[in-house]
């Protein structure tokens, strides 16, 4: 690893976070996914120097040089965070094919959960695309393979298909009291975590939710009662186990399970 590697690896990132905000907000409007770059605020072209990742918003100093209305500050955030991870997978990974992988994992995840929080929705095709990467994934991650992705994905999706008809039983007058993309997108943290660290993800999922939501009502942005979307907490939680899992790991005793049902069921 040399300084020129993390300069490497954060400008992937910033890239990244940029192609996850376009995607993001045309997936939302229904625009197509190709063509050129407009203002979110008022729909005109944005030359390559108003949206270069960070730098253009910073340039711009967060408020567009043509039509002069404020840009949202969740778009520099996200190439921000996104940069910070790419480059926390290159620390553990450095260049190599699992660093490839888990750096897709990583836009992936990360496109779910800008969608999710902005737009209270996660959209099958992403699902889908994040799911096929996973399984090709499976196929070169050491301590993975295709027969511990697919059971994670059984553990991890029946669970949330459980939980989401009992949600549906027990809250006949909430319209979806339990998302379905929340069952698709436990799919997807199971083919790229396989088992047992997606158990460890599932625990960690509540945890990261309680604390958001404390943080949100403490700065009173939200209220008792608001919608606060899940699928933000289980990307998070995902995202942890897959750059570096093996405190939470053995925290939560995760080898211990293995050794147990190995010892069931040979």
């Amino acid at each position: 690893m040399s300084i020129l590697g993390f300069v490497v690896a954060a400008l992937l990132g910033l890239a990244a976070g940029f192609v996850i905000n376009v995607v993001a907000t045309r997936l939302a409007s229904n625009r197509a996914l190709w063509g050129s770059v407009r203002c979110i605020r008022s729909d005109h072209p944005l030359s390559f120097r108003q949206y270069v990742p960070l730098f253009g918003f910073l340039a711009q100093r967060g408020s567009c040089s043509v039509c002069g209305k404020k840009l949202p500050t969740s778009y520099p955030l996200t190439e921000l965070a996104t940069a910070f991870l790419i480059v926390a997978v290159y620390a553990v990974d450095g260049w190599s094919a699992v660093f490839i992988f888990h750096a897709l994992y990583v836009a992936a995840l990360m496109l779910v959960l800008v969608i999710d929080w902005k737009h209270k929705d996660i959209y099958f095709s992403v699902i889908g695309a994040g799911s096929a990467f996973a399984l090709i994934g499976s196929f070169f991650l050491p301590g993975i393979g295709l027969t511990s992705a697919l059971i994670g994905a059984a553990v991890a999706g029946g669970f949330f298909l459980i939980a989401f008809l009992l949600a549906k039983l027990l809250f006949p007058r909430i319209e979806e009291p339990l998302g379905a993309g929340d069952v698709l997108l436990a799919l997807m943290m199971g083919l790229m975590l396989g088992f047992p660290n997606v158990v460890g993800a599932l625990l960690v999922g509540p945890l990261v939710a309680g604390v958001a939501v404390g943080l949100l009502l403490l700065s009173r942005r939200h209220k008792l009662g608001d919608f606060i979307p899940y699928g933000v907490a289980l990307c998070a939680a995902t995202i942890l186990f897959l750059i570096y899992p093996a405190p939470f790991a053995d925290a939560l005793k995760l080898p211990n399970l293995m050794v147990f049902l190995s010892g069931i069921f040979g």
